[in-house]
């Protein structure tokens, strides 16, 4: 029984690590530290990202993504699409 726990929580700590690896994280794409990831930030973890889609989720409408605008919206990105236009 222990032995099987022990093998349910590898592999789930390195599914996680796997999950986190994938999605892209508020402190690199604000490549400039300000606190806020503009449009071209974005845009270079999401070429698609448009400037309207961009600004539906800058909620505060100061230009830019917070943290938490941030997160929802690479909650929004397809899976397959975390991380891979880095």
């Amino acid at each position: 029984m222990k032995r099987q726990v022990l093998i349910s929580t590898i592999a789930a700590a390195a599914f996680a690590g796997t999950a986190f690896a994938e999605a892209p994280m508020f402190d690199t794409v604000d490549v400039d530290g300000d606190g806020l990831v503009t449009l071209s930030e974005a845009q270079a973890v999401a070429p698609e990202l448009t400037e309207d889609a961009f600004t539906a989720f800058d909620v505060n409408a100061d230009g830019g993504l917070d943290e938490g605008e941030f997160e929802a919206w690479v909650a929004t990105l397809p899976a397959d699409d975390h991380g891979d236009h880095q």
